[in-house]
């Protein structure tokens, strides 16, 4: 009965930790006992931009993919050294866009949603200290399930967030 239990105890952690290193991407996972969901939860192209001086607020940019064949919610997010963060997004009413925060996003199975100027984005308030161009902190992502993950964010200044997007953009359109 014991060697049974120890050889399933160590094909478990074979396997979790084969599942939480699969991926090759800026992506880490922290397990709550949901480690098979959080395997298929990958965060790339995570971007958020330093504050402007005086500004009280910044934004967040990245792609969630959900590799899963469950829906996911996602409630919440943090960014190490920032009090507040939303998750917000830009609508079109009555002729004009607005920017409005969203209490859930649902990221359907198998599918992604690119967090972008115009699009779905994170709004960062309240600096602990200040954002420097070319440091990382640390991305917290809580879905309504009870999981998260984590990724480092670039923080990039506004000038470098757009070389970026307009290379991208140019090079979509090749």
């Amino acid at each position: 009965m014991f060697a049974k239990f120890m050889a399933l105890a160590s094909g478990l952690a074979v396997s979790t930790f084969a599942l939480s290193h699969q991926h090759n991407e800026h992506s880490t996972h922290e397990s709550s006992g949901q480690v098979q969901n959080e395997a298929h939860i990958v965060i790339t192209d995570a971007k958020v931009r330093a504050f402007l001086p005086a500004s009280r607020s910044t934004a967040a940019y990245f792609t969630l993919n959900n590799r899963s064949h469950n829906d996911l919610e996602l409630v919440k997010a943090t960014i190490k050294g920032l009090g507040r963060v939303e998750i917000h997004e830009h609508v079109h009413h009555n002729g004009m866009m607005k920017m409005q925060q969203v209490n859930k996003l649902t990221v359907a199975a198998n599918e992604q949603v690119k967090f972008q100027p115009g699009g779905y984005h994170l709004m960062a308030f309240d600096p602990e200290y200040a954002l420097k161009a070319g440091e990382k902190r640390k991305l917290t992502l809580h879905f309504a399930n009870g999981s998260h993950v984590f990724t480092m964010i670039d923080v990039v200044s506004l000038k470098d967030s757009f070389k970026k997007v307009e290379k991208a953009h140019h090079h979509h359109e090749d």
